[in-house]
């Protein structure tokens, strides 16, 4: 599991450009799912029996934040601007990875503390990258629109934990890897749709046109959540161990809700919870209203330092996300 995730979190794949990861999701699914394909920037894996009159979606978004190539000015700096959530605290300083028509090491530019006199962070509309190219090489090789990733190192730390950037959402793709693992040469119950979606950073937009497109009877959308650290608030928040992160909300399915922690129980997972008086944050929001609705049920992986270069990740919560997730559809469901 480690290996997979580190090879999904070094990969590209920021929101709208989710087809930088079909190959690698595609040779970890190889043997394992019936069919791997690109549907509308999402990647769709179906495994299980087709003609089955029960359908589980099981969704992870794939896509990661970063920044997009808005102007390139006469000295070869480039402008961007951030795309979902990117925290503009941790940015200044930072190495990025300019994905143009080849990959370029640059820096986001700062200002000397020295030469400045507020300690406002920096503004969305003030982000510049230096490459340290002409701007005739810059021209060349960069287009608008191009993304930008920051650089993180996949680190292991003590006690199982590791550290790197995009464990939103790879964490929960990596659990959708290890559940086609497990599901793999079992007579399943059920179809199953694995489904790594799209632009859940921007506007949740591929988990909607996904779940439009294959009409499930049922879904758990596996996300990340807040993990239990100083200045996190204790209910909005899990212990990194927990096992998983189970949400309660009125737009969850209080039958899924109430499966997924009988499972939790069940394997011996002490799943902390979030409980939300609306909608979820998740894809869940989008995917419930889908068609005549969908009943869904939300499983996060609690991740410390979220959206910064240093996302932390008990490796054990992954694995007990994945085999949640496997008893739940080994069992046919909630329904």
């Amino acid at each position: 599991m480690k290996e997979i995730l580190k090879k999904l979190c070094t990969e590209k794949g920021m929101s709208g450009r989710e087809s930088d990861m079909y190959d690698i999701i595609k040779s970890l699914l190889d043997g394992k799912a019936n069919s791997v394909r690109m549907s509308n920037g999402n990647i769709i894996a179906e495994m299980g029996d087709r003609n089955s009159c029960r359908h589980i979606m099981i969704d992870a978004h794939i896509d990661r934040i970063g920044l997009t190539v808005t102007y390139i000015d006469k000295r070869g700096f480039i402008k961007a601007e951030p795309v979902g959530g990117v925290d503009l605290r941790a940015l200044p300083g930072s190495a990025v990875t300019v994905n143009g028509k080849e990959d370029i090491l640059g820096v986001v530019c700062v200002m000397p503390p020295h030469l400045t006199k507020s300690e406002e962070p920096l503004s969305r509309d003030s982000i510049w990258v230096d490459v340290g190219m002409t701007p005739e090489e810059v021209k060349r090789l960069v287009n608008l629109g191009d993304s930008i990733i920051v650089k993180s190192n996949f680190r292991e730390l003590l006690n199982d934990e590791v550290t790197v950037s995009a464990l939103d959402n790879r964490a929960g793709c990596a659990a959708l890897i290890g559940l086609a693992e497990k599901l793999s040469g079992k007579d399943l119950p059920c179809r199953v749709s694995l489904v790594f979606s799209s632009q859940e950073e921007t506007n949740e937009s591929g988990a909607k046109t996904a779940a439009f497109e294959l009409a499930p009877d049922e879904a758990v959308v596996v996300d990340v959540g807040f993990a239990k650290q100083s200045g996190v608030p204790s209910e909005k928040s899990g212990e990194h161990g927990c096992g998983a992160i189970i949400s309660i909300a009125p737009v969850l399915s209080k039958k899924v809700t109430d499966r997924l922690i009988d499972i939790a129980h069940k394997i011996g997972a002490d799943c902390d919870f979030e409980t939300d008086g609306g909608n979820t944050g998740t894809n869940a929001d989008g995917i419930s209203i889908s068609r005549r609705g969908v009943p869904c049920g939300v499983l996060s992986v609690p991740v410390k330092n979220m959206h910064t270069q240093t996302e932390t990740v008990y490796m054990g919560d992954i694995e007990k996300a994945a085999e949640i997730l496997f008893v739940y559809i080994s069992e046919g469901g909630a329904f």
